[in-house]
């Protein structure tokens, strides 16, 4: 900062570094991110006018401690010095108060005075408030401005302010900032005009950064929150062998003390976002070794980290180091400048340096007061600031680092997931440092406590199940209850069936089946729609031994022809045959077959059926699972509920669907019923609400979307017998669940499992508001283990996404007739010598509650304009728009923007009419949740989602969505308009600008921001808040700003 006099009020020019502190508090007036705090204890006779005294001099001697921050007639910051200005000092004593009342109000009066922002119009940067609290005993608290201050400040304020305590000798002559060592300084930052060393070190910026790496995906993240700037922190000691090590390490290998650090902080993030290419911010100094003067001398540096997890941790400190030194060269560059010179896309509200970096990494000595015969002490004030979403700082005495604190905006992180990422860097550094060989992606993050219990989370509830076959489960339910109602045939009246009747005619098909050579590890392939015979043909088939593959009859010719090609069965029934076959068997018994009346044996390892599921080459595999994973499934699934006989499932699930595994033999291990619909029942979604009242449904199975869709019906508040809703196969938000909670009083569980792993892995009871979530997919079952792994099958830590991985008896052979797809996809298990585990390509995390997040496939993340997206987030936040039933997000190719982020909208239902979508109103409402980067730009409003035949989502069936209508050019239409957009126009050197058009997407940032305000201020008379200009940055929106703002405007 440059100033004309220490004695006399006069204005000066900002340094870069101040000019952005001055925006960043004009842009927000109550923002209290750039307070700084220091509270010390004070044991000791202190006077309390001698130190008030001290202070006085230190502020008289320094003049930008007497300095306020005016606008001139241009709308450019001066800085001015106020001869005439006195601390701002206020005394508390508290000594009538009991002891514990006494220290609450000294907190609060100490939180209130650091919580209280700073007007820098009109108030110098510094606050003093001492409280007494006892005889010998006071809190001194100063609150600073960091327009005003940098790290370096607070040592020499102490240090001045103790030698005029103590009544040493000080320096007689005014500490002005007004030399010529500083205005090069200045000049050199771009306050002046730019020299040959800053057009060189400008253009070594962008050259570093461009093109700017993807922002990273923070661990621990609180998906679709409001930002926020409230603070928190938390903090580590390292180990004092850990923190000696580190100086003598960097020696030793030519780097410093910060870049040790720095490397493993860069590690870390990388194990934690699988990040490869990221930026991350540091805080530099362009303070010369001999400046004694208090100011803020501070810049921020982009470092651009490269990680590759097969370098050893000493070739990435030897990068860092190389990096951090070139960067460190050119510090004198302002951080608004890079950002300007890169341009990122910005959103509304946002700052630029948010926008390309998420997290930031410093180093901080300890600083000390000392005065004479008192003994201060350092207090954590609990009120830490920071603007970056997550700053992680070394406390260093000299070069020896002692602590490690983590300051974060509490409302969009788990702290309990930032804990674990601070113990995690001490681990790191601690290893790293003493094996600087090993590779960066083998460092063993995980102590021996953190392992263990990330394993036990990893493992559902261990309980010895004897190995059996459906048969002897189904079996074993018809002798408890024979007479009981096994099915229900809503396609013949409602017919019922008793579990003996079903037993028996099972019986005698499977006795035919047997004479005609049907037997274990045999495949029958049944033809069959949803029907009171495929249930019967399924129970004969497994009785007679073999293994059931169901194809449905309304497969294409094509379809059908390559799976029986593919799983050559022995036999293949369709209707027609299965009359036949009944025909043929009424002359056989009834009696159940037994082992000796087989072709082979009957035995738990034996082939239950085939499932054939989409392969990714566009083949369908088809899954061969055994009677003892299917059956170890149902003895676990079915003890977690409270099901009996009175009860009764509706079957909703397609036969060729795994699902349809629950929906039959869930109520046929219970000794419930079983209801059948129609053919295609799902298409007729009257149908099924009418059925579903009319039979008494309790339990109701279905995959999220088509209970989204029942959920807007009228009907659904008269199914009063729900009790039970398992919900699967994809994601289920948080709005979904919360509106079933508003009708039923019925249990939703949601369960996750793939057909290899058999039907359901996970299960999670949904309790409580949900909100705009993606609903947990819970813990594993019962014997089950699920890992969530790197590429490299280790461990990642609680909120770091890993791909999911399934192991326990519950897993499929693997894929029939295709030994190498079977290899790629059943690995072996890494923590259980001659186990399997089944790699599923599905992503998800385990948030602090233990709970198991579904993220979606590993090949469902897309990247739009350099941002990683995962598109459940999205349709997750889009989805909660009151008037959208269903969201589905996609990435798609547009002529004219390139890859843009579409989301396709069902609109919800009322009073058996949907409603009319406003796309503009759900971008608004996204806008409000989710990141500038992650809100859709172009919608399409669909009847309804289309689906694969297994009743997911078919992508490919997407149609081609229009642009958000906020995208089109629109003329501007009034004068207002038409003269803002001139003067868009000339500060972008564009012909044609619209009204629709955004300052910031235009490429404006916070160097041009106060220009375009001083030019409307000139244009209209009209002093419009930088706060106005990030709130509303279109030329539309600040055109209303200037009609509101005055009542007659002259265009003249």
């Amino acid at each position: 900062m440059t100033v004309l006099s220490a004695q006399e009020p006069a204005a000066g020019k900002l340094s870069a570094g101040q000019r952005r502190i001055w925006f960043l508090q004009t842009r927000d007036p109550e923002d209290t991110t750039l307070n700084c705090c220091a509270v010390y204890r004070l044991d000791g006779a202190v006077e309390a006018d001698r130190l008030r005294s001290a202070i006085a001099g230190t502020i008289a001697r320094q003049d930008i401690l007497r300095t306020i921050y005016t606008v001139g007639e241009d709308d450019e910051p001066r800085a001015v010095v106020r001869s005439d200005a006195t601390p701002s000092w206020q005394e508390v004593d508290l000594r009538d108060l009991a002891d514990a009342s006494r220290e609450r109000r000294a907190e609060v009066l100490i939180r209130r005075e650091a919580g209280r922002p700073f007007d820098p119009s009109s108030e110098t940067p510094l606050r003093c408030l001492l409280i007494r609290t006892g005889e010998r005993r006071y809190l001194l608290t100063l609150v600073v401005h960091t327009i005003a201050w940098d790290d370096d400040s607070w040592q020499i304020f102490f240090d001045e302010v103790r030698a005029r305590y103590d009544a040493a000798t000080v320096p007689a002559a005014p500490a002005s900032l007004g030399d010529d060592r500083v205005r090069s300084l200045r000049d050199a930052e771009g306050g002046g005009a730019p020299a040959p060393a800053t057009e060189v070190a400008r253009s070594y910026w962008r050259n570093a950064l461009s093109p700017l790496p993807q922002p990273l995906e923070l661990p621990g993240r609180v998906v679709a929150t409001l930002p926020s700037l409230r603070t928190a922190r938390i903090r580590a000691e390292l180990p004092a062998d850990v923190a000696a090590r580190v100086p003598e390490f960097a020696r030793r290998e030519g780097a410093t003390p910060f870049t040790v650090l720095l490397a493993a902080f860069d590690a870390l993030i990388h194990r934690y976002t699988a990040a490869t290419d990221f930026l991350v911010c540091a805080p530099a100094t362009v303070r010369n070794a001999d400046d004694t003067g208090i100011g803020y001398f501070g810049n921020t540096l982009l470092l651009r980290t490269t990680v590759d997890p097969a370098d050893s941790f000493l070739e990435c400190l030897r990068a860092v180091n190389d990096r951090a030194a070139t960067a460190f060269e050119h510090r004198g560059t302002p951080i608004d400048q890079v950002i300007a010179d890169l341009n990122p896309e910005r959103g509304s509200g946002r700052d630029g340096l948010e926008q390309v970096a998420r997290v930031e990494f410093g180093i901080r000595r300890t600083v000390s007061l000392a005065l004479d015969g008192i003994a201060a002490t350092a207090v954590d004030v609990g009120s830490p600031t920071t603007r970056m979403p997550l700053s992680l700082t070394v406390i260093t005495a000299g070069d020896v680092p002692e602590r490690v604190e983590i300051v974060y905006q509490a409302d969009e992180f788990d702290a309990r997931i930032l804990e674990q990422f601070l113990t995690h860097y001490v681990r790191v550094l601690t290893v790293a440092t003493a094996e600087p060989e090993r590779r960066i992606g083998e460092l063993d993050i995980f102590g021996v406590r953190d392992r263990a219990d990330i394993l036990e989370q990893s493992h559902g509830e261990l309980v010895p199940v004897a190995p059996t076959t459906l048969v002897d489960l189904f079996e074993r339910r018809v002798a408890s209850n024979p007479g009981a109602v096994a099915l229900v045939d809503a396609r013949d009246g409602d017919r019922e069936l008793s579990y003996d009747h079903l037993n028996r005619r099972a019986n005698c098909l499977a006795h035919q089946l047997i004479r005609q050579g049907i037997g274990t590890e045999d495949v029958v392939a049944l033809r069959l729609s949803t029907s009171v015979d495929f249930v019967v043909a399924v129970v004969a088939v497994l009785k007679a031994g073999a293994a059931y593959l169901p194809i449905d009859p309304a497969y294409p010719a094509d379809r059908v022809e390559f799976l029986i090609a593919d799983a050559r069965p022995a036999l293949v029934l369709d209707a027609e045959d299965l009359r036949a076959a009944e025909r043929a068997a009424r002359t056989s018994p009834q009696h159940d077959p037994r082992d000796s009346d087989r072709v082979r044996p009957l035995r738990p390892a034996d082939l239950a059926y085939v499932i054939y599921t989409s392969g990714s080459t566009g083949m369908p595999k088809g899954v061969a699972v055994s009677h003892a994973a299917i059956a170890e499934h149902l003895v676990g699934f079915c003890a977690q509920w409270g099901v009996g006989a009175e009860d009764r499932l509706l079957q909703s699930s397609s036969i060729s669907f795994d699902a349809s595994l629950l929906d039959i033999f869930v109520p046929l291990t219970l000794g419930a019923g079983l209801v059948i619909p129609k053919v295609n029942a799902f298409d007729d979604i009257p149908y099924v609400a009418e059925l579903i009242s009319r039979c008494g449904v309790t339990v109701l199975h279905m995959v999220p979307s088509m209970l989204s869709t029942l959920l807007m019906l009228p009907e659904v508040s008269r199914w009063r017998a729900l009790r039970h809703v398992p919900v699967g196969g994809e994601a289920l938000y948080g709005e979904v669940a919360d509106r079933f909670a508003g009708i039923f009083e019925a249990e939703l569980r949601n369960h996750y499992g793939p057909t290899e792993a058999v039907v359901s892995a996970t299960h999670h009871t949904v309790e409580g508001p949900q909100g705009t979530r993606i609903v947990p997919i819970g813990r594993p079952n019962r014997n089950v283990a699920l890992y969530l792994l790197d590429e490299r099958l280790q461990l990642v830590p609680t909120g770091v996404a890993g791909e999911i991985y399934l192991g326990g008896a519950q897993l499929a052979r693997g894929y029939l007739g295709r030994a190498a797809a079977t290899a790629e996809r059943f690995v072996a298990d890494p923590f259980a010598p001659g186990q399997r585990l089944y790699r599923t390509g599905d992503l998800a995390r385990r948030n602090g509650n233990g709970e198991l997040e579904f993220l979606g496939r590993a090949d469902e993340q897309v990247t739009v304009r350099g941002h990683r997206i995962e598109l459940a987030e999205v349709q997750a936040a889009v989805g909660a728009h009151p008037d959208v039933a269903h969201c589905v997000a996609a990435a798609v190719t547009d002529e004219v923007l390139g890859t843009v982020l579409a989301a396709y909208l069902v609109p919800a239902r009322r009073e058996n009419d949907s409603v009319a979508v406003d796309p503009e109103s759900v971008r608004a409402h996204a806008a409000a949740v989710l990141p500038p980067y992650m809100v859709p730009g172009a919608f399409a409003i669909i009847d309804e989602i289309p689906l694969t035949e297994h009743g997911k989502l078919d992508r490919r069936a997407l149609p081609v969505p229009q642009r958000s209508p906020v995208e089109p050019y629109r003329e501007p239409n009034t004068a207002v308009e038409t003269r803002i957009a001139e003067l868009f126009g000339r500060m972008f050197g564009r012909e044609r600008i619209g009204a629709e058009d955004s300052f910031f997407e235009l490429g404006g940032h916070s160097l041009l921001a106060v220009r375009l305000l001083a030019w409307i201020r000139a244009e209209f008379g009209v002093r419009i808040g930088v706060r106005a200009l990030f709130d509303t940055p279109t030329v539309a929106g600040l055109a209303a700003r200037v009609e509101a703002s005055t009542v007659s405007v002259s265009l003249a």
